[in-house]
């Protein structure tokens, strides 16, 4: 939900930033209120904030949806948000950044932006990467690398358990959720962890590759377990 008073720039000052920007940056202002994030929101968020971006041929009074839908799918698929129309979404360390940085150069040009809501998304998304990392250290996996290292042997079905994930689980999920362990570990720069999930990477390889429909073993989707 918008709440408050939307920041307003001159087209020039966004003509050339890139739509996923634009949108991991809507995001990014959606999430200071605190409130759940639809995907409306961010349809809503998006032209308010850059209308000459967004908007719809021909009608250029409404926002064009579809644009927006392929690029919150566009920014999911390279890890800058997480979530789904079901769940809501919510900014990933490796998307906080990039919003961030796309802030700074929205900032040369006379944005005044909050600098206490700027500080809780910080602190919000420095939390819920603790979480994962908690979860992460508890795994059966990871306590099984502590006591062998490189020579573990770690099942599959521990693998998928540590990402939160089922048997049933695609092949792009679980990769999607590699990576996010590996943007949460990193915003806390933790190394060891970091070359652990590397290491799980290389020996499961092979199922994290999506293949032709008709070679798939492993179908479906997420836990319904969340962290955040």
């Amino acid at each position: 939900m918008i709440r408050g008073q939307t920041p307003k720039f001159e087209s020039n000052q966004y003509a050339r930033i890139a739509l996923n920007d634009l949108v991991t940056f809507a995001v990014y202002f959606l999430s200071q209120s605190g409130d759940e994030i639809t995907a409306e929101d961010i349809v809503a968020a998006c032209f308010l904030l850059f209308p000459k971006r967004f908007e719809l041929r021909a009608y250029p009074q409404w926002p064009d949806s579809t644009v927006v839908n392929k690029r919150w799918i566009d920014c999911r698929n390279k890890g800058l948000i997480q979530g789904s129309t079901a769940e809501g979404f919510k900014l990933t360390p490796k998307g906080l950044k990039l919003a961030e940085r796309v802030g700074e150069a929205l900032r040369v040009q006379g944005l005044s932006t909050n600098q206490p809501k700027a500080n809780k998304v910080r602190t919000e998304t420095r939390t819920r990467a603790g979480r994962f990392v908690k979860a992460l250290e508890d795994s059966t996996a990871y306590k099984q690398y502590l006591a062998s290292g490189k020579e573990a042997n770690i099942g599959e079905f521990d693998f998928r358990s540590m990402l939160l994930c089922t048997l049933d689980t695609s092949p792009n999920t679980l990769s999607s959720n590699l990576e996010q362990f590996k943007q949460h570990v990193a915003h806390y720069d933790r190394q060891d962890l970091r070359e652990f999930l590397e290491f799980c990477e290389g020996k499961f390889a092979m199922i994290l590759i999506d293949k032709p429909q008709q070679d798939r073993t492993y179908q479906g989707g997420m836990l319904r377990k969340k962290l955040s």
